[in-house]
């Protein structure tokens, strides 16, 4: 049966949101996010039979547009185009879309919605449809449509859309309330549901408005928030806020059962004590110290924090000798077990980490030679033309003068003999050793893995 849904929400940094964890998430896709070098692998999931990124009519198919139809480079330039702590990255659209329609009705229905909000706000959304997941209920057949809070050129992201603007930047261009216009978009995906619902032959038929509104008698059920909900599932009992929901919702029901005045005494009396206590946590977190979130953190800041986490963490380990030698031998263990499971498996998440901190490599590279190439400058150019020279006479004294040219050049040509014969004798096969392993003349497994780092591609 086909069931009425669509909220909005912001995707905030604020909050501790990340547009480009939510777009590898929704999307399933693998994305790194350049502000704080994390990378958000979601490409393990099967469940998300459509995904598009929408753009206005006029800009589609423009080759200088194609920079958007890459998640990760749009949603990263929608990470660096909110400079504040608090920016909103993006706008998610969640609907709900009905069962009885096909896949390719589903895409259908779920393009025809994005495109109108591309062609209104002059934006881009990325639309993705998933599918119910194993256990869950198989009428979950749901679209996040992520909508940029900026429009597209083909320069880049520019000013906020519409629908980001606040009171006065709306009255100044001449626009009603935001509350109008998103009362306009959840009549508009009724009204696209419904024709796809009568194109598809179906009798079904979805409402945006209320069961008041629409005349109907049943009694709505409590809108339990989803983090309420997850944990009471994850628990398996009920939680205080969620029966503290039921509560009110309840006593709503007995009141309107009892006359419409009352109910409306008691839908004011809820709203009144629901005020109170919001303005009461307000002022609450006012009077805390503001704690930013590590989200909002760039990885500048998060690299200072990780160093102090580190640096206090040496100096208790060093106040006991004891304790920090058994740490670094279990890390040690650690590790030499990690090795010998799976080696290949480890090389390779070397050389995927390195690709994709290249540029900090690189970076960490320069840094050491240059700060070791200045220790070195200061440290000799402490030393004077004289104690150059007495350095050297003691060196004479310590070793010797060293071989004469002609038995370097004597020792080299025994050299060049030894190498022509070690090649003569290698047209024999060595033989095995105890652990029947052929090895080579210098005593090394020919096909044995390369010590070094292996870092390469």
């Amino acid at each position: 049966m086909a069931v009425y849904f669509l909220r909005a929400r912001h995707i905030s940094r604020g909050k501790g949101g990340r547009v480009t964890q939510a777009a590898a998430y929704r999307a399933g896709e693998r994305i790194l996010d350049q502000r704080t070098s994390e990378t958000h692998d979601f490409s393990d999931r099967r469940d998300i039979p459509y995904k598009e990124v929408v753009l206005p009519a006029d800009l589609t198919g423009r080759p200088d547009m194609a920079w958007t139809q890459d998640r990760s480079t749009l949603w990263n330039a929608a990470e660096h185009a909110g400079l504040r702590r608090n920016s909103r990255l993006a706008r998610e659209w969640l609907v709900l879309i009905p069962p009885e329609l096909t896949p390719a009705q589903r895409a259908q229905l779920v393009r025809t919605f994005a495109s109108e909000l591309a062609d209104k706000y002059r934006c881009a959304v990325d639309a993705c449809i998933h599918e119910p997941r194993p256990g869950a209920d198989s009428r979950n057949h749901h679209a996040h449509l992520l909508m940029t809070t900026r429009e597209v050129t083909p320069e880049g992201l520019g000013r906020r859309t519409t629908m980001e603007l606040g009171g006065r930047e709306r009255r100044q261009a001449g626009l009603g309330p935001t509350r109008d216009e998103y009362l306009l978009l959840r009549e508009r995906w009724a009204q696209v549901t419904n024709e796809a619902l009568r194109e598809a032959g179906l009798a079904a038929r979805v409402d945006h408005r209320s069961l008041q509104r629409q005349g109907v008698g049943q009694a709505p059920v409590p809108d339990i928030p989803e983090k309420v909900l997850y944990a009471e599932r994850r628990a398996g009992v009920a939680t205080a806020a969620g029966d503290a929901i039921r509560a009110r919702h309840r006593e709503r029901l007995e009141a309107r059962l009892h006359s419409e005045a009352e109910f409306a005494r008691v839908v004011e009396r809820q709203r009144a004590e629901l005020r109170r206590d919001a303005t009461e946590h307000f002022a609450r977190r006012r009077a805390e110290p503001k704690r930013l979130r590590w989200n909002q953190l760039t990885r500048e800041e998060r690299n200072a924090h990780r160093r102090k986490q580190y640096e206090a963490r040496r100096a208790v380990e060093k106040s006991d000798p004891v304790l920090e030698a058994k740490r670094r031998e279990s890390r040690r263990l650690a590790v030499q077990r990690r090795q010998q499971n799976n080696p290949e498996l480890l090389r390779a998440a070397r050389r995927r980490w390195r690709h994709a901190h290249l540029d900090e490599v690189n970076r960490n590279q320069r840094e050491y030679r240059h700060a070791r190439a200045a220790r070195h400058r200061s440290e000799f150019s402490e030393i004077t033309p004289e104690q150059s020279a007495k350095n050297w006479l003691k060196h004479l004294e310590r070793h010797g003068s060293g071989p004469t040219p002609e038995e370097s050049a004597r020792a080299w040509l025994s050299h060049l003999e030894r190498e022509a014969s070690a090649e003569r004798s290698q047209s024999t096969p060595a033989p095995p050793d105890e652990r029947g392993c052929t090895r080579g003349s210098d005593g090394v497994q020919p096909d044995s893995p390369d010590r070094d780092h292996d870092f390469g591609p």
